[in-house]
């Protein structure tokens, strides 16, 4: 079961909420006045709301009921969110509006796609904008399809020791050995339409990407 989650209008994909417009969606903090703005209801909405003035919190208030979470939290609003969705039965769960911001809020969510209560139970998450799309790849094998709007791919180790084999990429590999710091597996290309990522052992982060001006 599938849902977007919207933190922002940052850098979110050509006529995303146009359309995507049916498909169902929940407001993360400001994320969710943005969503009324585009006639679409959330699911539901999370978030502290810091980023909204008072006009637009009664607006939020009268619209979605909201019930508005500390500042001063344990987690981001992000973070919430992705576990209301998890809570709800989402297995899928694709995220925008998360980069282009803050660098630490970036890194909050990627962390976010680390979390082993939620890929150990496949849970799939993934960041997108309008020049890539982030998510994790857990031990197991993979297979991509060719996407022209992200014609490029890489492949960042997030453990020591991680293997791995590539088949069906502009630079294939066969077990490579991989460790946190290596910049080996950056910018590949996909060329076969069922190309195969296996990662033998250990934790990598996959990023499809495109230049602006594609």
């Amino acid at each position: 079961m599938h849902i977007n989650l919207l933190c922002s209008d940052r850098f979110l994909p050509k006529d995303l909420l146009s359309s995507r417009h049916e498909d169902k969606w929940a407001g993360v903090d400001r994320g969710a006045l943005i969503l009324l703005e585009h006639d679409i209801t959330p699911f539901f909405s999370v978030g502290d709301f810091d980023s909204v003035n008072e006009v637009e919190r009664k607006l939020l208030q009268e619209q979605l009921n909201i019930k508005p979470v500390k500042a001063e939290k344990a987690d981001t609003d992000l973070a919430l969110a992705v576990e209301k969705a998890v809570a709800l039965g989402f297995d899928e769960i694709t995220v925008y509006g998360a980069t282009g911001g803050r660098l630490d809020h970036f890194f909050g969510a990627v962390q976010l796609l680390l979390k082993q209560a939620y890929y150990q139970h496949n849970i799939m998450i993934e960041l997108v904008d309008c020049q890539n799309k982030i998510r994790l790849l857990p031990t197991g094998e993979h297979h991509i399809q060719l996407i022209k709007k992200y014609p490029y791919i890489s492949f960042i180790p997030m453990s020591d020791n991680v293997l791995l084999s590539l088949t069906g990429f502009k630079y294939n590999l066969h077990r490579q050995l991989l460790n946190l710091g290596s910049t080996l597996t950056i910018s590949n290309e996909v060329e076969q339409d069922n190309a195969i990522i296996n990662v033998h052992q250990g934790l990598l982060l996959q990023i499809r990407s495109t230049d602006l001006n594609n």
